[in-house]
């Protein structure tokens, strides 16, 4: 979130609206070519942590080695699919004639990038699959703090969209490079060889990841056409006015997906040891907790979006990016507990049900998007995206919970939202008389205010947010920690 703050107005006000809207093209064109990853790389995470489980060292050797090979050839055909598109890349996107070379070459850096991280992307998933988040996040977040640092040198200087795709496939290589050193500290036992390469882990592995694939494709649409539908239907500059609102829902949908993260392997996990009754009742807890996590940032967002754009990015973009990133932050009100339980369903292996519902909802967008875009401009896209996200939302996430997990749909409606959505009443409502009177100078004063209504969130997660047992478990860590404390001073 620090990194996206101080980064996107530096990248808007170096590059240009033109080729910021292209770096969004740009994005989105990588999101597009993950999908050779083909789904493969949660199978990973979660066959890792089941074998975990079991202490079959055996058959973890044979699942990297197998999906190392899969990957192999996927790496090679994301190479090869970046370098058609750098070279037909006007037919996707209405590129200015001055940023054609220069687009076309990040694009195909963008294809090389692909590759290399779908191929060490192995080697995260195991860590994942480990549950080692400590070690993950670190070497994440020091790879995303040099590249910020790199940005600010380089393009500060005058670098451009070419700079950005070197310094994003730099990085990349070298958290691969960590990955690959970190899982094999962690496993001195694993071994990747040719010998491991094995038919029946790869059936079990695509068996597992066809429908994680679907998933996958039709959550690139949900996430990554947006950029592609407003470049073919608008002039490239109207790309940077979604993307300063979009990336900002984004970074709720990042904290989110730390979460989901590592609620992923631990589902899969508590399912092995316990059975799908345990793993139902961490489904149940982790789809409030998760929720109340992140709705306070969108809220507000929801709340207080344009008088953020306007002091973030300037008045310029206030009125199209703040109504953009309100209406998503809209979606997002019920949304995020849907991804959780999304990713909580793929750890069970019982994500075919999901299908038609994802592909439902990515046919919508689509179609919406492009309706709504052409009469609405921008915020009509937006519109395109909030629209079946709240019908799904809403409508087949209960339907799907009850049927699957056993858990009555009122249930599900109270843990997902109402619950959540009460605790942050108090605080949704104070932001939004604050924003009408009382007028922010700067950014950090903005944020200053937000600070001082945070205990209201905070009070409002202890007395509904919570239940008894939770509280109980909080107040004990609480002690503990003090007493810890306490006796260090002395």
């Amino acid at each position: 979130m620090a990194i996206s703050f101080v980064l996107s107005p530096f990248l808007v006000h170096h590059l240009g609206d033109a080729r910021y809207g292209l770096w969004g093209v740009i994005g989105s064109i990588i999101g597009y070519l993950g999908l050779l990853d083909l789904g493969i790389r949660v199978g990973v995470t979660r066959f890792v942590a089941r074998h975990e489980a079991t202490g079959d060292r055996e058959a973890a050797n044979r699942l990297v080695s197998t999906a190392l090979g899969l990957f192999g050839v996927a790496a090679v055909i994301a190479v090869v699919a970046g370098t058609v598109i750098s070279l037909n890349l006007q037919r996707f996107a209405q590129t200015p004639s001055d940023y054609v070379h220069e687009a076309s070459v990040a694009v195909f850096i963008a294809g090389i990038t692909v590759g290399i991280s779908l191929v060490s992307g192995v080697y995260g998933a195991a860590i994942a699959g480990l549950q080692r988040f400590d070690l993950l996040n670190t070497i994440d977040l020091t790879g995303e703090a040099l590249r910020a640092a790199a940005i600010f040198y380089f393009v500060g200087n005058g670098g451009g969209l070419i700079t950005l795709a070197t310094l994003q496939l730099c990085m990349v290589t070298l958290r691969g490079t960590a990955y690959v050193i970190a899982t094999h500290r962690l496993q001195p036992w694993m071994q990747v060889a040719r010998r491991f390469y094995d038919r029946l882990t790869r059936r079990e592995i695509v068996s597992f990841s066809a429908y994680t694939f679907i998933l996958h494709a039709s959550a690139m649409v949900l996430f990554s056409s947006d950029a592609l539908v407003i470049a073919a239907i608008m002039p490239v500059t109207q790309v940077a006015f979604f993307v300063i609102g979009g990336n900002l829902s984004q970074v709720a949908m990042q904290v989110q997906s730390g979460v989901s993260r590592v609620i992923y392997p631990l589902v899969s996990s508590r399912q092995a040891s316990h059975g799908l009754g345990a793993a139902s009742l961490l489904i149940r807890k982790s789809v409030r907790l998760s929720t109340i996590i992140v709705l306070p940032i969108v809220l507000t967002f929801l709340t207080r979006g344009p008088t953020f754009i306007g002091l973030w990015m300037g008045p310029k973009y206030m009125s199209t990016a703040g109504a953009v990133l309100q209406i998503l932050a809209l979606g997002q009100c019920v949304f995020m507990s849907y991804q959780v339980l999304g990713i909580s369903i793929m750890a069970l292996a019982l994500h075919k049900g999901l299908v038609p519902a994802y592909i439902a909802e990515a046919v919508i967008n689509l179609s919406l998007s492009f309706i709504l875009g052409k009469t609405m401009g921008v915020t009509g896209v937006a519109w395109g995206t909030t629209i079946p996200r709240l019908i799904i939302s809403l409508g087949f996430a209960p339907w799907f919970c009850s049927r699957k997990l056993g858990v009555p749909a009122k249930e599900y409606a109270m843990h997902a939202w109402i619950r959540p959505l009460a605790a942050m009443l108090p605080f949704a409502v104070v932001s939004y008389v604050i924003d009408r009177t009382w007028t922010a100078p700067n950014v950090f004063y903005f944020f200053g205010q937000v600070a001082i209504t945070m205990p209201l969130a905070i009070a409002g997660t202890w007395i509904v947010g919570l239940e008894q047992d939770e509280r109980q478990q909080l107040r004990g860590w609480l002690r503990v920690g003090l007493a810890r404390r306490i006796g260090a001073r002395a």
